[in-house]
């Protein structure tokens, strides 16, 4: 259909640019007209026949589809190791002291009378701390 158009298109400037009589009061603006109509029709003409496709070119596809393959892994253990923040805090450094064995809490003490301690601010810091973990058995696609 587009072809049909461009043609009549291309048609209708041709006959437009066709020779006709000369007549007095033509100017030479005018025939230049008639000689660029003439162009753009023949170049609107060449565009529609060279891109006149009527059907795409055929595109082959395989015949059969094939899944991915899938494969049960079996769980397993990971161990790795990871960086973690331990905060700052205070101790208690004691100087002096001797504490007895049976107490826990070091609130008894024995000794030469001087009971000395003093706090001490460790800032924070990173440790590193080996973790692990266990991975589940799993269906994985392959392929």
């Amino acid at each position: 259909m587009k072809k049909l158009v461009a043609i009549a298109v291309a048609v209708a400037f041709l006959a437009a640019v066709a020779p006709s009589p000369a007549l007095a009061g033509d100017s030479e603006w005018a025939t230049a007209g008639k000689i660029l109509t003439g162009i753009i029709g023949v170049t609107i003409l060449g565009n529609a026949i060279a891109h006149a496709n009527a059907y795409p070119p055929p595109v082959y596809a395989p015949r059969a589809y094939y899944p991915p393959e899938e494969v049960w892994v079996q769980g397993y253990h990971v161990s790795r190791i990871e960086r973690r923040w331990v905060p700052g805090h205070w101790e208690i450094e004691r100087n002096g002291r001797r504490v007895d064995d049976d107490d826990r809490y070091g609130t008894r003490h024995r000794g030469n009378g001087k009971h000395r301690a003093r706090r001490i601010w460790v800032p924070g810091y990173y440790r590193n701390v080996e973790v692990s973990g266990w991975i589940p058995g799993h269906w994985e696609r392959r392929g």
